[in-house]
């Protein structure tokens, strides 16, 4: 009697299983962790040490109003140490649950080292007094920092299906904090950028050294891909926004002398730092493009 044959999942040779497609893997991730470790003193040495990016950065500065300088609000104040802890005490139960205690163990090790490594620097990397700056040292901003890391981790213990979902909210309270930390007078946006290479270099070492995300072939399990050419559709078109409409503050706040559009134009600059690194894992991780299930066509079996 014919036998009917269950449907086998495909997928293109790049996101199968195989040696092959896991070094490619591993590679992403291991280029986007040595982007992150250059973006660091990269940033450092243009922005903080020398008297141009000094006072282009600062400039941003003049546009806050004193009676918000160093102000605070909700959603900094969230970020804290116990509400770190307890993070990362969720995401490895999420894990466990899930049969990937592994994962959500370098899910929780990405938050705690990215939060360590953001201090660390915070404390080595100063800030010489070149060019008759008001604000103390500030580089990397920890907020930004945790709100990427904290990302990252929810995302990597989050089933396939529910990640565009993820993505989208954790990308709005992200781009959200770094605003405020620019808009208060916290930091400056080259804190911003380099909290975002903190938190890439972090994920991108655990992705490339640590157990595999993602267990067997994409298919039906990663849901429908309209969500997912929608994320990646929203993404790429805030990150070219946040760019265009900066460049323009600068040009305004340049020619003019106008520390609103200075201001603006840093705003503009964070977020667009924040939404490239989300894009760029985003689009490393290969959530975008994921096949359905397709059926072999086999013959039926007799006996």
């Amino acid at each position: 009697m014919p036998v009917t044959r269950t449907p086998e999942r495909t997928a293109p040779e790049s996101f199968g299983e195989g040696r092959g497609p896991s070094v490619s893997r591993r590679l992403r991730w291991a280029l986007l962790a040595a982007l992150g470790f250059v973006i660091v003193p990269s940033v450092y040495a243009v922005a903080v040490l020398t008297p141009l990016g000094q006072r282009v950065e600062d400039a941003a500065l003049g546009g806050v109003r004193e009676s918000d300088l160093f102000g605070s609000d909700t959603a900094l104040n969230v970020i804290s140490v116990p509400v770190i802890l307890l993070l990362v005490v969720v995401i490895a139960a999420v894990a466990f649950a899930r049969g990937r205690l592994a994962v959500g163990l370098g899910a929780g090790f990405v938050v705690l080292a990215s939060a360590a490594t953001s201090t660390w620097l915070k404390r080595i990397a100063e800030r010489p007094e070149i060019a008759q700056s008001t604000t103390p040292n500030s580089f990397p901003s920890g907020h930004a920092t945790i709100a990427l890391a904290a990302l990252f981790a929810v995302l990597m213990v989050t089933p396939r299906r529910f990640r565009p979902l993820v993505l989208l909210a954790g990308t709005a309270y992200a781009v959200f904090v770094a605003n405020q930390t620019v808009v208060y007078g916290w930091h400056r946006v080259s804190d911003i950028i380099g909290a975002c290479a903190v938190a890439l270099f972090w994920l991108g070492l655990v992705r490339a050294v640590g157990p595999q995300v993602d267990r067997g072939v994409r298919g039906d399990r990663d849901g429908r891909r309209g969500p997912r050419r929608a994320v990646t559709a929203v993404l790429l078109v805030a990150v070219a926004a946040a760019l265009l409409v900066g460049v323009v503050a600068l040009l305004v706040g340049t020619l003019g002398g106008d520390h609103g559009a200075m201001l603006l134009a840093g705003r503009l600059a964070s977020s667009a730092s924040v939404l490239a690194v989300i894009t760029a894992v985003w689009l490393a991780d290969g959530m975008h493009h994921s096949p359905p299930t397709t059926s072999a066509a086999a013959p039926p079996v007799r006996r």
